[in-house]
Order: C-alpha cells, then structure tokens, then sequence
C-alpha cells in the first residue's frame, strides 16, 4: 500500500517496514509514515470516507499491510456512535456522544490494534505472537492469532482472576503466570519474543503497527459526526496509543484537505495510577514512572516502569492538541458506571466508564461548555470486569412463592 518507513518520534531515525520495535539510535517510539501525495493522488478519498462497508479494512490505503491477503479480520470496527441525550442531561452536556467500542468481536476496542497487529504478523511470516496482559489485549490477540492459525503465548501476573484467563485459553493461547510486578511481566514478554522469536504484540507504543489499527477510531468518528470534527474526544489511557492513534488520523484528514480543524484530546487515568496526569497537572515535560497502582480501573493500570518514554510521547500529544489529562477517583468511576448504565443502558468496564467520569468533572469545572461537542469512546465491556459489577449491585432479596413476602420486598425499595 503507502506505508512507507517508520520514523522516530524523538530523534527522527528512519527504519524499514519490517519487524521492528523500537528505535534503533534511542530506543524511542517508531511511528509508521506514509506517501500522502501518492495515496491522494491514486485514492478517491471522498468516495472512500463516503463507502459503507462492514469493518475496518475499508481505511487499508491508511493501514500498513501491503498484501490483502495477509488481513486478519473479525469484522472489526464501524462501532455504533450516538447521541447520549439522557446522559448529556445529567452531566450538563447538550453534545455529548457515545461510541460503543463493546461491539467490537472481543468486546474491546484492542481487536483494532490487533486486527493490523496480527495481519502484519502473517506478512512478516510469524509463525506465534506473544505479550503482557490479563485482560482485553490478552482476548483479542488470542483471538486474532486463532483466526490466523498462529500459536499465541500471553504472560499474566500471578494473581489475575481465573475468569480472564480462560477467556484467553478459550481461543487457544497458552498462558503463563509470572510472579512479579507488570514491569517484570512485560519484560518477560520481551524476553520470550527475543529468544524464541515470536512476534511482539504489546499494544503500548512497543509495536508500531497496532496504534495504525487504533487510528481508524478517528476515521469513523469523522464519518459518523457527518464528516465533522468535535471539540473534544475523551479516552482511557495507559501509556496512550489509542489517544496518540486517534488524534493521528485527524491529522492526516486535515493534512489532506478533508477536515478544517483539530479535536482537542483528553488522556484520563485513575487517580490510583496516573503518571501521565500527575505530569500534566505539574506542567512537566517528561513522564516518571508511576508506583504500585491502587485502582479498579486495571485495563489502564499502566506504571510505565520500563517505557516512561511512551508516556511522555503522549503527554506531548495532548498539548498539541491543547487537551488535557486528567485522573478521577474510584468513587467517580463508579458513579459514571451506575449512570452510563442506567441513563444510556451501557454497560461498562472500570477503565472506559472514567471517560464520563473526567467529562462529568471537566464540565462542573467550566473546562467544557454546555454546547460543545463532546465524544466519549466506551472501551470495554463491564462483563469482562464481574467482581467490580458485585461491588455496585444490592443484594438480591430471597424469598418464598409468597405474594405478602413481594409486597414487603417492595416496600423496602420503595423508602
């Protein structure tokens, strides 16, 4: 297609197209780039963004696979965007909008990164994948290196629940538990990718390809807001590709004439885990690694101990979209699953539902007007995440086949 090298985001080196993590020269993040006047020049691009097809691979001219054939899709993608009326209300926003990445075949936005991941994998002529996850990374690339036919190895910490690990192996992938802190984990992965050359799938910034899979968010949200650019996009951030490869694929559509502005992005973490907006609110250039996270939001738990760089490369692109990033608090996080559920009756993980909980806090605090567009992109299902689920819900009443013994049970919920 048009991909044409990678380039690093710090120093500028140049590399192949070709299996390569991390800069060469610095150890920086590599960043795919492409020949935008060939794509113009040879893409109808208003028919393009216009077409209606059923998954992501409609953006393949912006993707990096050369070869149709190596693709790897579950039908990925082309979420559903809507207007959140109900919520907007409560929270005291008139546009805001949710776009409901729990469609997704895994239930996760990761089966994006992953469907360009894994298809880059094939046309390299990898033969097994491998990474550090115990959660939806770990499904989805399992998921997608089924469909490829390839073996699949994921490192999970010792204490993950067993209900995330059987998702894993239900697709196949072997699982091994790793005493140790997540730095330690992933390390493993990069140890195990270097030794027995599987191919290295972490969805931080480590691999290249995948934030390219991330970026068709943006294309979408584009297209379904009647080829328009909101004010804001809030996202759930770790170390931040969704938000880096978001905010890249406004940027190509500005760059080629198709869009006239910029959204301003917003990275949210956990307050029990937030280096990069720790870094943020004391306005410094550089990310430091975070310490032992204290949150329920684990999906975006990430300490950076290891990567701090990759951290840092996305507080960078926050400023230059003149965003923010913000932490909330559990207690918020819960409340912005309760009202996600019952005002818009989406169900939502810990780590997606802080979108509304920091869009919530950033409208009381005047950051946001009342009429500005606002979209909330929802990970992640709350299903993956049952035991946080438990800790919301009431006790359910028992009873006997009794109409007085209901009548009672209604009146308790009635005071």
């Amino acid at each position: 297609m048009y991909a044409t090298h990678l380039s690093c985001v710090f120093c500028g080196e140049e590399h192949p197209i070709d299996v390569v993590y991390k800069c060469r020269k610095c150890g920086g993040v590599l960043d795919v780039r492409y020949d935008y006047e060939k794509l113009r020049d040879e893409v109808n691009l208003s028919e393009l963004f216009s077409r209606k097809e059923d998954s992501l691979w409609k953006y393949r001219a912006f993707l990096p696979v050369r070869d149709s054939r190596n693709i790897v899709s579950l039908v990925e993608g082309m979420t559903p965007l809507f207007h959140a009326e109900s919520l907007g209300r409560v929270i005291g926003l008139k546009n805001l909008y949710i776009k409901d990445e729990r469609r997704n075949p895994t239930s996760s936005f990761k089966d994006r990164p992953y469907s360009v991941g894994v298809s880059m994998a094939k046309e390299f002529g990898a033969k097994a994948t491998v990474a550090a996850s115990s959660g939806n990374a770990a499904a989805s690339l399992a998921a997608y290196s089924a469909k490829a036919g390839m073996d699949c190895y994921i490192f999970v910490h010792d204490k993950v629940p067993a209900n995330r690990i059987l998702e894993i192996q239900a697709y196949g992938a072997r699982v091994i538990r790793v005493k140790g802190y997540s730095g330690e984990i992933f390390e493993m992965s990069l140890a195990a990718s270097e030794k027995f050359g599987w191919y290295n799938l972490n969805t931080t910034f480590y691999n290249p390809y995948t934030v390219e899979g991330d970026k068709t968010l943006g294309y979408e949200i584009y297209e379904q807001m009647k080829f328009g650019v909101p004010d804001w996009i809030f996202i759930p951030i770790g170390t931040g590709p969704l938000l880096v490869g978001c905010y890249k694929a406004f940027k190509e559509l500005r760059d080629l004439g198709l869009a006239n502005a910029l959204p301003r992005m917003v990275g949210v973490q956990a307050e029990g885990c937030a280096p990069i907006a720790k870094a943020f609110e004391e306005n410094k250039e550089e990310v430091e690694p975070w310490g032992t996270p204290t949150t329920i939001a684990r999906s975006v738990s990430d300490t950076l101990v290891g990567h701090p760089e990759e951290g840092t490369y996305t507080l960078r692109v926050i400023r230059e979209s003149k965003g923010y990033a913000i932490a909330v608090t559990d207690e918020e996080i819960l409340e912005a699953i309760d009202l996600l559920a019952r005002e818009e009756s989406v169900l939502a993980e810990p780590a997606s539902a802080t979108v509304i909980a920091a869009a919530k806090k950033m409208t009381e605090d005047k950051i946001i007007d009342k009429d500005e567009v606002v979209v909330c992109p929802i990970t992640g299902t709350g299903l993956k995440d049952i035991e946080i689920m438990r800790k919301l819900r009431e006790k359910t009443p028992l009873i006997s086949a009794d109409i007085g013994e209901l009548e009672r049970v209604i009146e308790t919920w009635m005071k």
